[in-house]
């Protein structure tokens, strides 16, 4: 049967639950698995976000943020035919092709993150697995802040969604609910390194219900960008005296993805 997703502040006890005997490999969807979004203890003062990176001085070494912007993967097309009707199948193969080449940027993406490649490598790809839907989602939000201040749904600059679209590609209802997490983007005007931060954190943000192969090593790397986030959202001249009302509402819209996700996995699978 499917296990239940958890959320992070209810579990407090999860280490005390473990298992008599390893389960089956876990499944590929985040609903089943247990996640991960609200800030757990704090990191050691002393932890490198970036460990053994750079045999440097950390003076010269670039901040984590400016290594997330300069990773971030450049915008893919997808591969749309203008002169070939706006039919449902059309539409759904366009998506399913771009959904690919979207899925080997994260890998990509991923491989590079600073901290990732510490994970063992079956880490790694169980994280990749878990996220890689919740991952292209948020960013497809970040394309319809970006381009159409969320007006519309910015897929890739050939192929944009209006309403019209939206109900001729058979998933009307989940994309409302993209456009929706995409209006949140344009309420709490969305910071790019806000983004690069949180987009981290959904990638660290589902696990399997028997923990990983070293859930110190993912622990360590998911507290060090929750600090970050932390600190950007502390930097913000606009969020002076309401950060943490801030930094809440930032790991409201983190968790609200999980939500869309599960429903989006339902239809594709």
């Amino acid at each position: 049967g499917a296990r239940k997703s958890k959320k992070l502040g209810k579990l407090k006890g999860m280490h005390e639950e473990q298992p008599q005997q390893r389960q089956q490999p876990p499944p590929q969807s985040p609903e089943e698995g247990t996640t991960y979004i609200a800030p757990v203890t704090e990191p050691p003062v002393n932890t490198a976000l970036v460990p053994h990176m750079s045999a440097i001085s950390p003076a010269l070494t670039p901040s984590p943020v400016k290594i997330l912007e300069s990773i971030e993967p450049e915008i893919v097309y997808a591969g749309y035919d203008s002169s070939k009707p706006d039919t449902a199948e059309y539409l759904l193969s366009t998506l399913n092709r771009l959904a690919g080449k979207q899925m080997i940027q994260v890998v990509k993406w991923a491989k590079i993150l600073p901290g990732f490649r510490n994970l063992p490598l079956e880490d790694q790809i169980t994280l990749i697995q878990y996220s890689w839907m919740c991952l292209s989602s948020f960013a497809l939000s970040w394309r319809s802040y970006k381009h159409t201040n969320s007006q519309f749904l910015y897929f890739a600059p050939d192929l944009i969604f209006d309403e019209e679209r939206m109900r001729q590609s058979a998933m009307f209802e989940l994309c409302q609910g993209m456009h929706q997490i995409s209006l949140q983007f344009v309420r709490l005007q969305l910071s790019f390194e806000e983004y690069t931060i949180m987009k981290v954190l959904l990638l660290l943000s589902t696990v399997p219900k028997d923990g990983l192969k070293s859930q110190a090593a993912f622990e360590e790397m998911r507290a060090n960008y929750i600090k970050e986030l932390k600190k950007m959202v502390t930097k913000c001249p606009s969020n002076s005296g309401q950060s943490w009302q801030r930094f809440y509402q930032l790991t409201k819209l983190l968790d609200s993805m999980h939500d869309l996700v599960s429903d989006l996995l339902e239809f594709c699978f």
